[in-house]
Order: C-alpha cells, then sequence, then structure tokens
C-alpha cells in the first residue's frame, strides 16, 4: 500500500488503516540508518478516511519535532483542505471551526477546544443527515469522554480528531489520535497493573476501570464501548502494541503490532449507523445524559423553540432550507416535542428555501401529522404566502405522483 523508493513513499491510498502500520515500519527501519528525511507522494490518492489520515498527520507532525523532515508531493486541494500536512489547531481557527468542522484533521489542546469542536459537530452532523434517536445524543457524550481521556491521561496536552460521513452505508466515523503514553503505560500506575498492552485494552473498555478515580472514573471507553455495542457499529483502539476491535458484536484482540520507538500513543476509532436507533440509558446502565442543546432550545413550558433569524445559513437558499429541515427533523426524532419555527424578524424567504423547508416536511411527515409535530408562527404576509404556494406545490405533486403510480 506504501510503496518505497529510496526516501520517497507513493502512498497507494489513505482508507486502509493497515497503512498506518506501514507507515510505522517504514519510520522505525530509519532508526537503523539514522536517516530522517522523507518524501511523501500522495499522487494515487482519491480519497481519504479519518481513521488513516489522523494517525498520519498526528505522526508526521510528532516526528518533525523530533528532527524529521517531510516533503509533501502531489497533495490534492481535498487532501489541502484536510490539513494531513498540517493539522488545523481549534484555537486559531474558530470561524472554521464553526462553519466545516467535518472532513479536516483538527489538534486540540483545551477543554475550550473540545467544546467548541463537539458542538460544531453535533450541529454540522445534524444538519446533512438524519438520524434514528440516540444516535447523536450518544456520539455527543462518547466524543465528549474520548477527547477529555486525551488530556486527563496522554501525558501530552493535545490530541487529533476527524470525523466524516458515509452516505451510502449510513454510518459516520470519528477518530481520535494522541502521541502521549498509551493504555498500558497509563493503567500501570494504576491498582490493576496489566501484564500486556492486549491485557491493558481488554480492562480499558470494562466499567470502573482508571488510572487515577480522583481524576475520572473509568466511564469513557466502557461507555463508548457499550454505545457501539448498543448500535451495532464498529470499534477499534490501537495502542502501545495491541488492537481491539469490535465489530457487529464480536471483539477480536491483537497482540504484536508494530508501534513507534518514541512514543506508545492511543487511536480510538469508531463508528455509528446513523439509521439505528440507540438506547442511551440501556447502554450506559440507566444513566441518561443531559441534552444540553435541547434544553437551549426549550421555553419554560418545555416546548422546543427554533429562531430563524439566528440560523447563520439564512433563509434565502435551497441548502439552507435541507440544512435546517434535517436539523429539526433530528429534534424531533431525539425529543418526540413539538417544534415551533418563529419567524421573527424575517421580512422575506425564497421560495427555494420555503419549498425544502416547509414543502417537504409537510410532504414527508403528511398534513395531518405535519399540523400535530411543527408550529409556525410571527410569520409576515409576505412570508406567509411564499409558504403557502409552496406547500401547495408539494402537495399537488404529491397527489399527482401518486395517482401516477396507482394508475
Amino acid at each position: 500500500m506504501i510503496t518505497r523508493d529510496g526516501n520517497e513513499l507513493v502512498f497507494g491510498n489513505l482508507t486502509n488503516p493497515g497503512i498506518v502500520y506501514e507507515f510505522i515500519e517504514i519510520i522505525n527501519s530509519s532508526l537503523r540508518n539514522s536517516d530522517k528525511h522523507y518524501i511523501l507522494n500522495f499522487k494515487h490518492v482519491k480519497n481519504a478516511f479519518p481513521n488513516v489520515c489522523v494517525p498520519i498527520a498526528g505522526i508526521i507532525e510528532n516526528l518533525m519535532v523530533k528532527g524529521y523532515k517531510f516533503e509533501f508531493h502531489y497533495l490534492s486541494d481535498y487532501l489541502r483542505n484536510l490539513s494531513i500536512k498540517e493539522p488545523i489547531r481549534v484555537k486559531e481557527n474558530k470561524e472554521i471551526v464553526q462553519t466545516s468542522s467535518l472532513d479536516k484533521v483538527w489538534r486540540f489542546e483545551s477543554a475550550d477546544d473540545i467544546y467548541l469542536l463537539i458542538k460544531s459537530f453535533v450541529q454540522e452532523l445534524s444538519q446533512i443527515i438524519v438520524c434514528e434517536k440516540g444516535v447523536l445524543e450518544g456520539f455527543d457524550w462518547s466524543i465528549n469522554e474520548v477527547l477529555d481521556n486525551v488530556l486527563q491521561h496522554s501525558t501530552k496536552n493535545f490530541g487529533y480528531v476527524m470525523g466524516q460521513v458515509h452516505e451510502n452505508s449510513r454510518h459516520f466515523v470519528f477518530c481520535v489520535y494522541d502521541t502521549g503514553q498509551g493504555i498500558y503505560t497509563s493503567l500501570l500506575q494504576s491498582d490493576h497493573v496489566p501484564k500486556t498492552p492486549d491485557e491493558a485494552l481488554k480492562l480499558a473498555v470494562s466499567e470502573g476501570i482508571t488510572r487515577d478515580k480522583k481524576i475520572g472514573q473509568g466511564n469513557g471507553l466502557w461507555g463508548l464501548h457499550q454505545i457501539v455495542l448498543e448500535n451495532t457499529g464498529q470499534l477499534n483502539i490501537i495502542s502501545s502494541s495491541a488492537a481491539y476491535n469490535l465489530t457487529n458484536k464480536k471483539v477480536t484482540v491483537y497482540p504484536n503490532q508494530p508501534q513507534l520507538p518514541y512514543d506508545n500513543g492511543c487511536i480510538v476509532d469508531f463508528q455509528l449507523d446513523y439509521s439505528k436507533e440507540i438506547s442511551v440509558s440501556k447502554a450506559l446502565g440507566g444513566y441518561e445524559p443531559v441534552n444540553l442543546k435541547m434544553e437551549s432550545l426549550e421555553d419554560h413550558a418545555g416546548n422546543i423553540i427554533l429562531n430563524l433569524k439566528n440560523k447563520e445559513s439564512g433563509v434565502g437558499t435551497r441548502q439552507s432550507g435541507e440544512k435546517i429541515r434535517n436539523e429539526i427533523i433530528n429534534l424531533y426524532k431525539q425529543s418526540g416535542k413539538t417544534i415551533t419555527l418563529d419567524f421573527s424578524e424575517i421580512s422575506i424567504i425564497s421560495s427555494s428555501f420555503a419549498d425544502e423547508l416547509i414543502g417537504k416536511l409537510v410532504t414527508e411527515f403528511g398534513f395531518y401529522g405535519f399540523n400535530n409535530i411543527f408550529k409556525l408562527k410571527n410569520m409576515k404576509p409576505d412570508v406567509q404566502s411564499i409558504v403557502q404556494r409552496s406547500v401547495a406545490q408539494r402537495m399537488i405533486e404529491s397527489f399527482n405522483g401518486d395517482k401516477k403510480n396507482t394508475a
């Protein structure tokens, strides 16, 4: 998968996680000849997955600090935007985080960075895909725990993360990497004292296992494991010289994996099927996380209010209408509550926005279902007229389509 010609490494792809192992073995071989200069050639790379990009980017940045030099050749616009060459620092790029958080390798260095990243991940996911009940809450809880683990236990004050949506398989995937001490070394400082790195990984996904109870209760990797298990998703944890895999509710542990000579590090790579409902309470043994976003949208009576004037995407494009439609469907699936769309201070909207948001909601839920779930308020006459026309056109189109199908 990596073709080597002297100091030039030609990557066949960035979608097979085996690439990471090959890269590590090549770096290890350089210790014997003290060669620390490489040309990285990406001319064959068309696509890239988080579980390859995140560790590769993190390893490169770590090695550059130790005196290695890397030249990047044939980087496509996609790979440049993904930032495999230089992970994007959250604190210096807050505007980018808030508008486009997926498909990029991020370097986080603080609790503030984590908060902003996760808020943006959840927001972007809720706008581009419709998730079944519990999926976004399960993801929100899990990614919080994993990123916090990096700051608390890795002995490094930074880590790397990337997320991606795979619509064909109805999954979203995330990978987190740090260049710290690794799970085995961390647990050697605890009461558990694992004998081997693979035993350490088995312990790490067990409830209540942690290096120090004063720092954490040992719920992070256990909780992620339970949520992935509940969803029949996939989880890979790679640290020191061991790898732990959970796929289709089956666990496989692999000892004796290649590892870097300088740092043990840890990769946490997981994917969730967003078309499968997750009972977060069941997965976490009865614990139900507080949905802070939902609480922020509720009025004093517990009703969900979405103010369209606050939506950064605006009310003038079909793309914006699609984002907001997905977002409110996700809110409904998560809460089961009535959702009010507040048009206060909106003087005009485009017909395409009205069709994408209201017209398609009426078609999807039916006229009766729409009126029971969604409420519209504070609409000016011009806005109301545009919405009524869009809904009428959608209903006629739907009716004519039904007539053709039954003819």
